[in-house]
């Protein structure tokens, strides 16, 4: 499954995120998965990671679900331990 990056510039709170996440699995297509975000609460920037198949699809689910984003950026992920990619 391809795994991506998607950039917030949005005033949520942790109560708000806590709440999102609880309510996905009802909503989330065959396929995709929030997996987890770093936020910074005092820029109101979030980094969330998501799998999906396809960019296309992540961007009907932030659409559907009037999550509103700068940018999406499908990513590889390294384990830095180990020094190497994930296949």
């Amino acid at each position: 499954m391809a795994r991506f990056i998607v950039v917030h510039k949005a005033p949520f709170t942790e109560e708000e995120l806590i709440a999102r996440a609880k309510a996905a699995p009802s909503y989330m297509p065959e396929g995709v998965s929030w997996r987890c975000s770093y936020c910074d609460f005092a820029s109101s920037r979030h980094f969330c990671e998501w799998e999906a198949p396809d960019e296309k699809v992540l961007k009907r689910v932030l659409t559907f679900t009037q999550t509103p984003f700068e940018t999406i950026h499908r990513v590889r992920r390294m384990d830095a331990v180990k020094a190497e990619f994930e296949k």
